[in-house]
């Protein structure tokens, strides 16, 4: 028994040896493999300005998104006191859903503050999406709100995996919407 657990051993010496060896030789010799992880890629898809934002507005842009990626949406406007609500989901809501606040958003910020605001999304899969922004208009009975008419801009940049196939015109702004009860 002692001699066939020596030549167990001797024969698992002799191939850790030669698989030692075999490393050795010239065109066996090779580079350890670097694998590099692309970073995300983050552009500037999509710019848009509202020059006259009355009190009381609501305005739908539609994003048509032929990339899946992470967006992020800054909406910047012209007075500090004035409270702007943002908001981002898939569906065109109707005026009666956006008052009625039963409108399926996928990001909602109802704040006065930050201005500018920056909001991000998870990842999102290609569809058309909806940007919607409101002038909150004055109540004297909670403080809320302003009376100022608005200069919007807002900027919406598209952050992909480069090894995601690309599209041109990753993000498009469709058709701007006014839903104003006035109407």
């Amino acid at each position: 028994m002692k001699s066939g657990l020596t030549r167990s051993m001797r024969l698992c010496a002799a191939g850790a040896l030669v698989g030692a060896l075999a490393g050795c030789g010239g065109d066996s010799v090779r580079p350890p493999v670097v694998v590099i992880t692309p970073e995300p890629v983050r552009s500037i898809w999509a710019q848009t300005t509202i020059p006259d934002f009355p009190p009381d507005v609501w305005v739908s842009i539609e994003l048509i998104l032929s990339n899946r990626g992470v967006l992020d949406i800054t909406v910047d406007w012209t007075f500090p006191d004035t409270w702007m609500y943002v908001y981002l989901g898939k569906t065109n809501c109707t005026l009666a859903q956006l008052s009625g606040r039963s409108c399926p958003f996928l990001l909602s910020s109802e704040t006065q503050n930050p201005k500018p605001r920056v909001l991000f999304t998870d990842t999102l899969e290609p569809s058309t999406y909806y940007l919607v922004l409101y002038n909150v208009p004055r109540n004297r009975q909670t403080g809320i709100g302003s009376d100022n008419t608005e200069a919007v801009a807002t900027q919406i940049g598209l952050t992909i995996n480069p090894g995601a196939l690309q599209a041109p015109g990753s993000v498009q702004i469709g058709r701007v919407q006014v839903v104003s009860p006035n109407q």
